[in-house]
């Protein structure tokens, strides 16, 4: 190489070293003071590219752990109440099942029903203070929220609970119910034989004569028919009852007071009766089953004894209805107010007189329940009851004959004698499914049941009939599910208790559904908080690969750098040197 003054080669090529040296040995001091290997953009392009996206990742993964943590939180709360949610239910299933037993009174229902109500509200104050972060969780408006569990946009998490306060629980109850109509079961009373003031003895006298209709029939149209002049008006449907009014009423104002009209012994037919013997002539058309002229009198018949009549008035009490006798009333006076009020307050008591004795009859299931008056009257007629021969108290209506009914395919059998209330409890034991009770109002059958009811007569073919329950030869009527809420519900009476069962099943159920997909939810939780921290370590591994310095290596690179720097500055320092050679030549 030649010698030169003005361009000292050697002296560059060293400096470039040199500077390579310590450019190298400041990027490894660099390295060993950051810990990163990728402190600039320089030092790695498509490396820092790599790490700021693991980064992004990472920190996202951190942040997502922690939402999913506070999703499970959020569940856990909600889980929480609603459990104690559950337990309210269960209570109040439990008072339910309480007053629906036959031993509790209305006293005991209604101090059930103060618990019932107070549990009822307890569980819409939890509904509405439920809350997390300020958000209420169980009120209904936490419906649908997204919860962000990934680095990346809509990777979401997203559930939400209905509303479980008593208004939002919800349930269902079924219900067939058959209501029974007028049954014929019978209760009759008969009095003690009484002597009244006043009577007469027994007489021997020609025969009235007697006119006994055929079975009365109701009048399908309005109908006008006379009785030896006396003009009687009917309408569509009037019962025997109303046509015999409607008769007596005619006679009355016609002034006719030689025929009386009666009901036979049976209560099925007309009777008209002409003291004198009279003939009896009956003119125009009519249903009720008179004709005229068909039976002659004249035959000498005994009266018997009057027992006499009431000294003073006199007032009872039938089925809660007052009747008033006035002062000469006789026993068939006594008799045919009974049967006249009685077609005005429709008691359902009939009466008549027998060989000196009050007899009472009621033939459409109610019961007599005999007292003395409370009216006005009673101040005047105290003990009108032993006047009269009867005795206060309750008789009630039972079954002239054995008969039968299929409920749900179960023949359910009674015996003849049998009350209501015993009528009740063979329907209830026969396992039939359907329950019985009595209409308090009218002592009628009333059935209930929370499938279908299917009823049919039994082998006597005349049940159905007989209780009141339908005339057709097989009927179904078909249970009803109908929705309610809790705050509906009510345990005052046993049908209600009966109902509530039903529903609170439902709304149970409702909330264990709610809290089966809480409990599906956190298990989805568990699994991706511990798949994002699989993922974050592993992406903070690779992250660590492509920025970190490793420092063994970073050590040597930098003991070498230092050590080329050193060398390459006493070489240089040598370089320098090398045009003072020229020196020599020139001397």
């Amino acid at each position: 190489m030649a010698l030169s003054v003005n361009t000292n080669i050697t002296s560059l090529t060293v400096q470039r070293n040199l500077n390579k040296a310590g450019d190298a040995l400041g990027t490894s001091m660099t390295r060993l003071s950051s810990g990163l290997k990728i402190n600039s953009a320089k030092d790695d392009a498509a490396g820092m590219q790599i790490a700021n996206r693991l980064t992004s990742q990472v920190k996202g993964m951190t942040v997502a752990i922690n939402n999913a943590n506070n999703g499970t939180s959020i569940a856990q709360t909600a889980e929480g109440a609603m459990q104690e949610s559950t337990n309210i239910l269960q209570r109040l299933r439990e008072l339910a099942l309480n007053s629906a037993n036959g031993d509790k009174s209305a006293a005991d229902r209604d101090s059930l029903q103060q618990e019932f109500t107070a549990k009822v509200g307890e569980l819409t104050r939890i509904a509405a203070t439920t809350t997390f972060g300020g958000r209420n969780l169980l009120d209904g408006t936490f419906q649908n929220v997204g919860f962000q569990i990934g680095s990346d946009a809509n990777q979401t998490i997203s559930f939400g609970m209905s509303d479980i306060s008593a208004t939002g629980l919800k349930g269902t109850f079924s219900e067939a119910t058959v209501a029974g109509a007028t049954t014929t079961l019978s209760a009759g009373v008969t009095g003690n034989a009484i002597t009244l003031p006043g009577g007469t003895p027994a007489t021997t006298t020609t025969s009235p004569r007697v006119l006994t209709g055929t079975a009365f029939a109701a009048p399908t149209a309005n109908e006008t028919f006379d009785i030896n002049g006396a003009t009687v008006n009917t309408t569509t449907a009037d019962d025997i009852d109303t046509t015999l009014l409607a008769i007596q009423n005619a006679l009355t104002t016609a002034g006719n007071t030689d025929i009386t009209a009666a009901k036979n012994g049976g209560g099925t037919a007309l009777v008209l009766t002409s003291a004198s013997g009279a003939a009896i002539n009956i003119g125009g058309t009519t249903t009720s089953g008179l004709s005229g002229g068909a039976v002659t009198g004249g035959v000498p018949t005994t009266t018997p004894a009057v027992p006499g009549a009431l000294t003073a008035a006199a007032e009872i009490n039938i089925n809660g209805k007052n009747v008033t006798f006035a002062i000469g009333d006789e026993l068939t006076d006594i008799a045919d107010k009974i049967d006249a009020a009685n077609l005005t307050d429709k008691f359902g008591v009939t009466a008549e007189v027998t060989d000196g004795r009050l007899q009472l009859t009621s033939t459409d299931g109610k019961a007599i329940k005999l007292g003395n008056g409370t009216g006005a009257a009673a101040n005047g007629g105290a003990g009108a009851l032993a006047k009269l021969g009867l005795s206060a108290g309750t008789t009630e209506a039972k079954l002239t004959a054995a008969t039968s009914v299929s409920l749900n395919g179960t023949e359910v059998k009674f015996t003849a004698g049998s009350t209501m209330a015993d009528i009740v409890s063979s329907i209830n034991s026969a396992s039939t499914g359907v329950t019985a009770s009595v209409n308090k109002t009218d002592n009628s059958l009333q059935l209930f049941s929370t499938k279908d009811i299917t009823i049919a007569d039994g082998s006597s073919g005349n049940g159905l009939s007989t209780l009141g329950l339908t005339t057709a030869a097989a009927a179904t009527t078909k249970a009803i599910k109908m929705e309610t809420t809790v705050a509906d519900l009510s345990v005052l009476t046993s049908a209600s208790a009966q109902q509530t069962i039903q529903a609170l099943d439902g709304a149970i159920q409702q909330i264990d559904t709610q809290r089966s997909q809480l409990g599906a939810v956190q298990n989805r939780f568990t699994s991706t908080v511990a798949n994002l921290q699989s993922i974050s370590e592993n992406s903070t591994a690779a992250r660590s690969r492509v920025q970190d310095a490793d420092f063994a290596s970073e050590a040597a690179e930098l003991t070498k750098q230092q050590t080329l720097q050193q060398a390459s500055t006493a070489i240089l320092s040598q370089a320098n040197q090398l045009p003072s050679a020229v020196l020599k030549l020139l001397q």
